[in-house]
């Protein structure tokens, strides 16, 4: 980041509605962020009261590192005052603290209202569609593509990705996630997308949105969100279907699949020499696009056609399209590949439920077919509601089913996933640190699939 003025104090006041304690000196805020870690000379720091830590325990930390202003929801004590004072640094009082903050990053989101600005939803697959989306859209905008970064899809992490739009931006893709009602309409507000792709709608966090409907209708808030001329991104056949319809209104849809119902169809072509082989068709314009890339499965392959679509709505070909794909490679635990000892290692453990289960289930079973031997360890799927039990059960006979060779061993962890392993011979464990116990056959292949809160990554040993 440069010094150059990003917003001014001004601006900042009028955007918040704050009230200052102490005006801060010279023309703005260089930069503004919610983590003092990361202050630098001139920036507007955010005291922001997050779940874990209280950002008003940090504002002298913030000063003495340079900071042109504090942010703030409650007045600060004398002594922090006065440390504020001598390290010339100001202090805005507002209401809410993180509501300014997303406040001030939609003011950003403003300044550019051509942009072509994506967002993406769903009850799964939204990371990985996320990266397929703006891999799609640097095959036209190459490097000027912003993306959200990591597992920042929330009402803290959304603010952060729109506050890195700049005039360099060609276009952006921002993921929103939910796991309360209301909370993707409130991220809408702040984004404010042209287009919006809802990648699926399944049984993720039921304990609060009850249903399927329920689910349907709080990502379809995200499409009430964009832009009366955008594109609706929506799966050809899914739960709630006629709800997302209705949240789409008279926007333009575009609907993606598997099947050729959809409006863009993806065809699986599974394994092929240099990776998977994919083939897109348009069914509007009979174009179509087949490639080999590097990420496998079928439910990806639904996701690739979601990606299309996104592509499609920005005015890409599909020629365009595939050059994106080929070029997409998915972060973090994503089927994440590792060897260790003499045991090959697949870590999909970075979040469940009994749609992406059963998708990474499929996608093991194929890639794994030629391996001597397969572990597959699913943990716990947590906030499923009242369907918990049933899902979990559903899907432990699916993968017994997947992987009935005498060379195969389906393991769980978590109780959960405890009371119908041992009613059907399971083996199973309490918890991760139980199942760490657990030894595996040099040249084995061991699949690590659950909710992050089962901690079922940690199975992985280090290098």
């Amino acid at each position: 980041m440069t010094n150059s003025i990003f917003f001014t104090w001004n601006e900042i006041q009028t955007v918040t509605r704050g009230k200052w304690l102490l005006e801060p000196t010279g023309p703005g805020a260089t930069c503004v962020l919610d983590d003092s870690r990361k202050v630098q000379r001139g920036a507007l720091f955010m005291a922001i009261v997050g779940e874990l830590a209280d950002g008003h325990n940090y504002l002298g930390q913030a000063a003495k590192a340079g900071a042109g202003c504090v942010c703030v929801q409650r007045e600060p004590n004398a002594e922090t005052m006065t440390v504020l004072q001598e390290n010339s640094c100001g202090c805005l009082l507002v209401e809410n603290s993180l509501r300014a903050f997303q406040l001030i990053a939609n003011a950003n989101r403003r300044r550019y209202p051509h942009l072509p600005l994506l967002a993406v939803t769903g009850s799964c697959g939204k990371t990985s569609t996320k990266e397929m989306c703006a891999a799609v859209l640097s095959a036209r905008w190459p490097d000027k593509v912003l993306k959200t970064e990591g597992n920042t899809n929330n009402h803290f992490g959304v603010p952060r990705n729109l506050l890195r739009i700049n005039e360099d931006t060609a276009a952006a893709v921002i993921e929103a996630g939910s796991n309360h009602p209301g909370e993707i309409a409130a991220l809408g507000e702040i984004i404010e997308p042209v287009s919006s792709v809802i990648t699926c709608i399944g049984a993720a966090h039921l304990e609060f949105f009850k249903d399927f409907n329920g689910v349907a209708e709080e990502k379809g808030d995200i499409l009430e969100a964009s832009s009366p001329d955008g594109v609706a991104i929506i799966p050809a056949d899914c739960a709630g279907l006629d709800i997302l319809k209705r949240h789409a209104g008279n926007r333009r849809i575009i609907t993606f699949g598997l099947s050729d119902k959809a409006d863009v169809q993806s065809i699986y072509g599974g394994i092929t020499e240099g990776g998977y082989r994919l083939t897109l068709i348009r069914h509007d314009t009979g174009e179509q696009a087949s490639f080999v890339w590097s990420i496998g499965g079928e439910a990806q392959a639904g996701n690739a056609a979601a990606a299309a679509a996104a592509g499609i709505a920005f005015g890409l070909s599909l020629v365009e399209v595939s050059k994106g794909l080929k070029n997409c490679s998915l972060p973090g635990a994503r089927m994440a590949q590792s060897d260790v000892d003499g045991i090959h290692w697949v870590n999909d453990a970075y979040n469940a439920n009994p749609s992406s289960m059963l998708a990474s289930l499929k996608w093991f079973q194929e890639v794994s077919k030629d391996a001597p031997r397969r572990y597959v360890v699913i943990g716990d799927m947590l906030e499923l509601g009242e369907s918990s039990s049933k899902s979990h059960r559903d899907i432990l006979e699916t993968a017994l089913q997947l992987f009935a060779k005498p060379t195969d061993k389906v393991v769980t962890v978590g109780p959960i996933f405890a009371v119908h392993s041992r009613e059907l011979g399971v083996e199973c464990y309490g918890n991760v640190e139980e199942a760490a116990s657990r030894k595996y056959e040099e040249g084995s292949w061991v699949f690590l699939k659950a909710s992050l809160g089962t901690a079922l990554y940690k199975l992985v040993p280090s290098k």
